[in-house]
């Protein structure tokens, strides 16, 4: 489970605070039936509901909220498979017996000061020090389904390590995973970017990822109108959509601008993202 008997001593200690990381807003992500086992998933859409923190089932793809019962059996009785940390804030006090903040992009004005801290990687930003930060699952960053991963899993580690401060003053960085031997961990614990970099530039380059090649995302209201323009042009893919998105890759950056720019741009709300982030 995420809370582990060591972290529950880590809660404990008296050094100074401890921020948990773990990038799921609300009180669930994914529910099941304790009754029959089926899954809480909108019947327009198929996909599982997530739990607010008012205890709605929410679809992630706009229909309206609805209360907790299951569609099978009727039950109002559900198993929480992967916590948000609204529902974990509440877990970690129960451990700790202490008072635990909430950190979320969703947190307004200045954050109370507090010994431990659960929140999302918005955490890292708004918390000025720490004496420890425990990633709770570190393997969704690390699995995550984005090309560039790897490398915004490292820089979650390395923005933490900041905060922590010198090893010898006590400053620990604990993360849970079942990977330990994953280059973005082993770059990390040796100090060493080069294992990180050889690994991922020899996938990039077997996948034909950036900088092996130019990618863009295109989105909005006129995107597939545009996509189908481009689909036409030579020397250029088109993959998607998903969740309303088009990816388009080019050889380089100078055939995905003259592609995009002989097509010009259709009527409608569009968005083109040049070496996408969070592809």
């Amino acid at each position: 489970g995420l809370l582990s008997q060591k972290l529950t001593s880590i809660l404990r200690d008296e050094r100074g605070p401890v921020v948990c990381i773990l990038n799921r807003k609300g009180r669930s992500r994914l529910l099941a039936c304790d009754r029959c086992g089926s899954l809480a998933r909108c019947e327009k859409h198929l996909i599982p509901l997530t739990q607010k923190e008012d205890h709605a089932l929410e679809c992630p793809s706009g229909c309206n909220d609805r209360p907790v019962v299951c569609d099978s059996c009727g039950s109002t009785r559900f198993k929480n498979l992967r916590a948000g940390i609204a529902r974990l804030r509440e877990e970690l006090e129960a451990l700790s017996k202490k008072k635990v903040v909430e950190i979320s992009s969703d947190s307004k004005g200045k954050i109370p000061d507090s010994d431990i801290y659960i929140g999302t990687e918005a955490a890292l930003h708004r918390v000025e020090r720490a004496s420890q930060i425990v990633f709770l699952e570190f393997d969704q960053e690390l699995l995550a389904p984005r090309f560039r991963a790897a490398e915004q899993a490292a820089s979650l580690l390395i923005r933490s390590a900041r905060l922590i401060g010198n090893r010898n003053e006590g400053g620990r960085l604990i993360i849970q995973t079942r990977q330990p031997e994953h280059e973005v961990l082993q770059a990390v614990l040796h100090a060493n970017p080069e294992k990180l970099i050889e690994a991922e530039s020899e996938r990039r380059r077997l996948l034909q990822l950036p900088p092996y090649s130019a990618l863009a995302q295109i989105s909005g209201a006129s995107a597939s109108e545009m996509v189908q323009s481009l689909s036409g042009i030579s020397g250029i893919e088109i993959m998607g959509p998903r969740d309303d998105c088009w990816l388009v890759r080019a050889t380089d950056n100078n055939a995905l601008s003259q592609a995009i720019s002989s097509v010009g741009r259709p009527k409608g709300k569009i968005r083109i993202e040049i070496d996408p982030r969070r592809a």
